[in-house]
């Protein structure tokens, strides 16, 4: 059993991903993590910022979010991955390059111990731009 020391709860598995307390603000998200965590979170974040720059930042679903004109994508971090929500037609739409990763209805699983891929980040949050001018 693992407990968490903000919290109190108690966990079977040590450093169970959870929230704790009230997230407002991804900068708030991105401090929860590992020291190895941030540093991929805020590349993400980055990422996102240079590629969707109109884009407003937000907490929904207690994970960091960009939107505009809708939500364009959610990420979260978890055990082994980092989950990287775009919504099911913009995954169908890009299901032959995501042969690589894990993914289902809406949800791409990036490896943490692996680059980020840019490209298909890039191309995923334009086509939801785009999608949400519609």
């Amino acid at each position: 059993m693992w407990t968490c020391s903000m919290c109190g709860r108690e966990f079977k598995k040590k450093n169970q991903s959870h929230y704790c307390r009230s997230i407002n603000s991804i900068d708030e998200y991105i401090v929860l993590y590992s020291p190895t965590e941030q540093a991929k979170l805020k590349e993400l974040r980055e990422m996102i910022k240079n590629i969707a720059p109109n884009a407003e930042e937000k907490i929904s679903w207690k994970m960091p979010t960009f939107v505009q004109n809708g939500n364009l994508v959610h990420f979260a971090m978890h055990q082994n991955h980092i989950g990287f929500y775009v919504g099911a037609s913009t995954v169908k739409a890009f299901e032959n390059q995501l042969a690589y990763y894990t993914f289902s209805k809406g949800t791409i699983q990036f490896p943490k111990n692996e680059p980020l891929p840019y490209q298909l980040i890039k191309e995923m949050i334009l086509f939801n731009i785009e999608k949400n001018r519609i």
